[in-house]
């Protein structure tokens, strides 16, 4: 089966914060728990198309040893951190890309407690990171994940999430790798703009607004440093667009780039 977005994470320097902010911005946000390694915990914005983002802080505490430390993605600051690849074979699936030529790590086991039920996963870093990683259940995906009305229901309609967005500076770098990524045919392309299931690739010195021409493409330059390509976006499905909503001084540093959902 095709590897799918789970969730992205937004690193937050304090979550009672974090969980305030976003709930002004009218979304659902839902406690999460403390990751078995004491050093990390978050809380959760479930969406009806199955997808989450997921506000991850420090707790304060250091991690436990041998055991995945998901506390290396907030050494960046506040920010898009990461996201998660899920598939039903995760042992398949890291054989698969090693032979494509992926750094794929040994796959361990997370968990996280919440009200006393212990939710667990098997996890395995691509390339030493978080962007992306892959995960696989081996709990109830419900217990990990909020699916109830309440839950995935947010004022201001937001129901999913389509894709990441990376800048690009190399294109032709970028679709190699995501091709591969992703077990994806090779695409016909042209052009500074390429949608990879998820995954979408924008070059950075090709972004035209009437609004703010030169804005967004500094934002990128800055994303990239040196790198080829950089995580860069969250696209959002909400029954409503309105791309003003989510301004990153208010999201913690996360640009959101909605779309008009066709869901009534």
């Amino acid at each position: 089966m095709p590897l799918k977005l789970d969730h992205v994470v937004i690193a937050v320097d304090g979550l009672d914060k974090a969980i305030q902010d976003y709930r002004s911005l009218g979304f659902t946000v839902i406690p999460g728990g403390v990751h078995a390694n004491r050093a990390t915990h978050n809380a959760l914005i479930a969406f009806s198309d199955g997808t989450y983002i997921e506000l991850l802080a420090a707790t304060g505490d250091g991690p436990l040893p041998d055991m995945i430390d998901f506390s290396r993605m907030l050494q960046g600051g506040e920010g898009l951190a990461g996201f998660a690849l899920s598939t039903q074979d995760i042992e398949a699936e890291a054989r698969r890309l090693q032979q494509e030529g992926f750094a794929v790590s040994d796959i361990t086991e997370g968990s996280r407690i919440k009200d006393g039920r212990t939710m667990e996963w098997k996890l395995a870093l691509i390339e030493d990171g978080f962007a992306p990683f892959l995960i696989q259940d081996t709990t109830p995906r419900e217990w990990r994940v909020p699916g109830d009305p309440a839950a995935i229901t947010h004022q201001n309609r937001a129901v999913g999430i389509p894709a990441v967005e990376y800048a690009v500076r190399d294109m032709d770098v970028a679709v190699s790798y995501f091709t591969h990524l992703l077990a994806l045919p090779v695409p016909d392309y042209t052009g500074s703009h390429h949608e990879m299931g998820c995954i979408i690739l924008s070059e950075y010195n090709a972004y035209h607004s009437m609004y703010a021409p030169a804005e967004r493409e500094q934002a990128m330059d800055a994303a990239l440093g040196s790198s080829d390509f950089a995580l860069f976006s969250i696209h959002l499905n909400c029954e409503e667009a309105n791309n003003d909503a989510f301004p990153p001084d208010r999201t913690h540093g996360v640009r959101f780039h909605q779309r008009a959902s066709s869901r009534k």
